[in-house]
C-alpha cells in the first residue's frame, strides 16, 4: 500500500456514502413530513383568519357598548344622544311606555354614505368589476379626508375648507362618489362664501335628482341648504313642505329632517316665526307616534321589556327584518336600545392591518347561515356572540382573487421545490463524487501497480550494477589494472549514491504524508546553493553516459541574496530538476541554470531544450506518482515522485515552484524563495 493511500481511500468512501445518504435521507424526510406540514400550515392560516374575524367581532361589540352608553347618558340628561352606530335609538320607561324612538343626529346630517359593494353595471367583465371594487376604497378614503377637512369649525378653518373643496371637486366625476362629493362641494362653497355655491347646488339637483342621502331625496337636501342660507322663514317653508308630504320620506327620516330644521330655529325669531315653530313642534309629536309605528317598536315593546337584562342583547326587528334591535335594562327599570343594520356594524368595525388576511379582504355582517354572494369567497366566519345570535361576522374577498389557502400551499410548495432541488443537486453531486471516488480508487490502484513496477525497476537497476561490478572485482577481472579497478569502484559508488537518492525520496515522501518531516533552516547563499547542486549533479552522472552541458548564470543581485532554507532540501530539489532536464531534454542538449533575485526574493531556474509539456499536463506533473503518457512512451525511467517532492519541500520552506513550457520548445522550472531582508 502506498504511503497515505489507505487513509485517503477511506475518506473517499466515507464522503461518498455520506454524499448519498444525507440527501437521500433529506428527500425522504421532506416526503414524510410535507403532507403533515402542509396541513399544519393550512390550519395555521385558518386560525389566523378566524382570529381576524374574532377581532372584528370584538370591535363591533365594543362599539355597541359605547353606543348604548351614549344613549343612556342622553336619556339621563334629557339631550339627544350621539350614537353614530345606530339608525335610531329608543327608550322604554319603567312603566313600559315607549318614550322615544329618536333618529340619531348623524343619520340625517346630509353627509351621505357610499355603498362600497354595489355591483358593477350589467355586462361589465368580471376582471373590470373586481378592479373597480378595489379602487372604490381609495375614493372612500379621499371622501372621508374631505369630510374631515370640512368638519373644521372656527375662524381659522379657511385652509381646511379650501382643501375639502379641492378633494370634493376631484370626486364629483365618479358615479359612486359624485352625489356625496357634489353635496360636500356645495356646503364648502357656502362656508367659504364663494359665489359659485348656488351653481354647485343647481348642479347637484340637475345631475343627481334620483339620488337620496340616508333616505333624504336630493331635492329636499338642496331645499334645506338653500333655506339655511335664506333664513327662518325659508326653513319653516321647507318644514311645511315636509309635513304636507311633498317628499316621499320614511317616518323616521321625516322625524330626523324636522328635528334638523327645528334645531336651526333656535335663535331669535319674530312673533309669526315663533308661532309657526310652535305649530311645527305639535306636528312633530304626531310624527313621532307615526315613527314608532313605522319602526315596529309599538309591537316590540312588551317583548323588549320582558327580555331585557343588565347585559345587552340583540334580536331581529319583527317588521324590518334587515334591522337588529340591541337593548339593555337601565338601573331604574327602563330599557334603552338602538336599531342597527349590517352596513352600520361593518362600518363600526373599522379596519386594522391584522385584518388583511387575504388580498382585498373585507368584513361582512350577515345573518347566521346566510350564503355570501356568488362573486365573493367566504374566508372565515365567527358568530357575534350569544348576545347577537342572529348575526355573524364573515371575512370575504372577491372570488377572482387568490384563495389565501392556495397562497399558503403555493408558498410551501415553492419552498419544498427549492429544498428538494437542492437535495437532488446534492444527491447528484454525491453520485458524481462516488463515481469520481471509484475512478480515483481505480487510478490509485493503477498508480500502485505502476509505482511498484517502477520502484522495483529503479531499485533493481543500481543493485544489479553494484552486484555485477562487485563480483567482477571479487573475481579479479581487472587483473591488477588500476584504471579498471578505479572505474569499477566509481560505478559502485555512483550507483550506491543513486540508490540512496531513490530511497531518500521514498522516505521523504512517507515522512511528508505522515506529517513527521522536519526542516532545519539556516542562512544560505542562493548562488552557492545552485552551484553546489550543479557540482553534485556532475559528480553523480554516469561518466560513460551521455553528458549534457550545464551553463550556470548568476546575476549580480543574486550574488548578494541570502535565503533562510534547509540546505539539503533545496539542493535535493535542484538535483531533481536537473535530473529531469537531463532525462527529458535529450542527448547532448544543454541545460541552462540561472540564478536571480529582486528586493523580495530569489529564484533558481532550470531550463531544458526537450519536447516541452502540454498545458493540460502542466498542473498534473506535480501530483504524486503521476507520469505523463509521453514519459511512458519514451521509456524514460522515473517514479513520479521527483516533482511532487520538489513542490512539497519548497512550499514548506515558504517558496513556490512554477513551470513554463511550450510544446517543442523545452520547459523551464523556477524555484522561488523569500529573501532575508537586511536590517537598515
Amino acid at each position: 500500500m502506498l504511503p497515505g493511500v489507505r487513509p485517503r481511500r477511506a475518506w473517499i468512501y466515507i464522503l461518498s456514502v455520506a454524499a448519498l445518504l444525507v440527501p437521500a435521507g433529506g428527500i425522504a424526510y421532506l416526503g414524510a413530513v410535507s403532507y403533515r406540514d402542509e396541513r399544519g400550515a393550512i390550519a395555521a392560516q385558518d386560525e389566523r383568519q378566524r382570529q381576524a374575524a374574532a377581532r372584528i367581532g370584538d370591535r363591533i361589540r365594543h362599539e355597541i357598548e359605547a353606543a348604548l352608553d351614549a344613549v343612556e347618558r342622553g336619556t339621563a340628561s334629557g339631550s339627544a344622544p350621539a350614537a353614530p352606530l345606530a339608525r335610531y335609538w329608543f327608550w322604554i320607561d319603567a312603566d313600559g311606555r315607549l318614550r322615544a324612538p329618536m333618529p340619531v343626529p348623524g343619520s340625517v346630517d346630509l353627509g351621505g354614505s357610499l355603498d362600497r359593494t354595489a355591483p358593477c353595471a350589467q355586462g361589465t367583465p368580471l376582471e373590470d368589476c373586481v378592479r373597480e371594487l378595489a379602487t372604490r376604497q381609495t375614493r372612500v378614503t379621499r371622501l372621508q379626508a374631505a369630510q374631515r377637512a370640512e368638519a373644521c369649525r372656527g375662524d381659522a378653518c379657511t385652509a381646511s375648507w379650501t382643501e375639502a373643496k379641492r378633494q370634493y371637486a376631484s370626486l364629483v366625476q365618479y358615479d359612486d362618489t359624485g352625489h356625496i362629493a357634489q353635496l360636500g362641494l356645495a356646503r364648502t362653497l357656502q362656508r367659504l362664501k364663494d359665489p359659485k355655491a348656488p351653481a354647485a347646488l343647481a348642479e347637484l339637483e340637475k345631475r343627481f335628482a334620483d339620488r337620496t342621502f340616508e333616505g333624504v331625496p336630493v331635492q329636499l337636501v338642496v331645499a334645506m341648504l338653500r333655506a339655511e342660507q335664506a333664513g327662518p322663514d325659508a326653513l319653516l317653508d321647507v318644514a311645511d313642505h315636509v309635513l304636507a308630504g311633498k317628499y316621499a320620506l320614511d317616518p323616521i327620516v321625516r322625524l330626523g329632517v324636522l328635528a334638523r330644521i327645528r334645531g336651526r330655529l333656535a335663535g331669535a325669531l319674530t312673533e309669526a316665526q315663533a308661532r309657526r315653530r310652535a305649530e311645527l313642534d305639535e306636528r312633530v309629536v304626531q310624527i313621532r307616534t307615526e315613527a314608532r309605528a313605522a319602526a315596529g317598536l309599538e309591537a316590540e315593546v312588551p317583548e323588549l321589556a320582558r327580555t331585557a337584562g343588565t347585559a345587552w342583547r340583540g334580536r331581529g326587528a319583527t317588521y324590518v327584518p334587515a334591522r337588529t334591535l340591541i337593548y339593555r335594562r337601565r338601573a331604574d327599570g327602563g330599557v334603552i336600545g338602538i336599531s342597527v343594520d349590517a352596513p352600520m356594524l361593518e362600518a363600526a368595525a373599522g379596519s386594522d392591518p391584522l385584518d388583511a388576511v387575504a388580498r382585498n379582504a373585507r368584513a361582512m355582517v350577515m345573518p347566521s347561515g346566510a350564503p355570501v354572494a356568488p362573486e365573493l369567497r367566504r374566508i372565515a366566519q365567527v358568530p357575534l356572540g350569544e348576545a347577537l345570535p342572529p348575526l355573524q361576522v364573515a371575512i370575504v374577498n372577491p372570488i377572482a382573487d387568490p384563495d389565501p389557502r392556495d397562497e399558503v400551499i403555493r408558498e410551501r410548495s415553492k419552498k419544498h421545490v427549492i429544498y428538494t432541488s437542492a437535495l437532488a443537486v446534492a444527491l447528484g453531486a454525491g453520485l458524481l463524487l462516488m463515481i469520481r471516488g471509484a475512478a480515483r480508487a481505480r487510478e490509485l490502484a493503477q498508480l500502485k501497480s505502476d509505482f511498484v513496477s517502477t520502484v522495483s525497476h529503479e531499485l533493481k537497476t543500481p543493485l544489479t550494477s553494484i552486484r555485477m561490478f562487485a563480483e567482477m572485482l571479487e573475481q579479479g577481472v581487472a587483473q591488477g589494472d588500476a584504471a579498471k579497478m578505479a572505474r569499477y569502484h566509481g560505478v559502485i559508488v555512483q550507483e550506491s549514491q543513486r540508490l540512496g537518492l531513490l530511497i531518500a525520496n521514498l522516505l521523504d515522501y512517507a515522512q511528508i504524508e505522515k506529517g513527521t518531516r522536519r526542516y532545519t533552516p539556516s542562512r544560505q547563499d542562493l548562488a552557492g546553493l545552485a552551484r553546489h547542486a550543479v557540482t553534485t549533479f556532475e559528480t553523480l552522472r554516469d561518466p560513460d553516459g551521455t553528458r549534457n552541458s550545464i551553463e550556470v548564470e548568476v546575476s549580480p543581485e543574486a550574488m548578494r541574496a541570502d535565503v533562510e532554507v534547509d540546505r539539503d532540501v533545496v539542493v535535493q530539489a535542484v538535483l531533481n530538476l536537473l535530473a529531469n532536464a537531463a532525462k527529458y531534454g535529450g542527448a547532448d542538449k544543454p541545460i541552462e541554470v540561472s540564478v536571480g533575485a529582486d528586493a523580495t526574493g530569489g529564484w533558481i531556474r532550470v531550463t531544458d531544450h526537450g519536447p516541452g509539456i502540454p498545458p493540460s499536463e502542466q498542473a498534473r506533473i506535480f501530483k504524486e506518482f503521476y507520469r505523463s503518457p509521453e514519459a511512458y512512451r519514451s521509456g524514460v525511467e522515473g517514479t513520479g515522485l521527483g516533482l511532487a517532492l520538489v513542490k512539497r519541500h519548497i512550499e514548506a520552506l515558504g517558496g513556490t515552484v512554477e513551470v513554463a513550457s511550450e510544446v517543442g520548445r523545452g520547459a523551464t522550472f523556477t524555484i522561488r524563495l523569500p529573501r532575508i531582508q537586511e536590517q537598515a
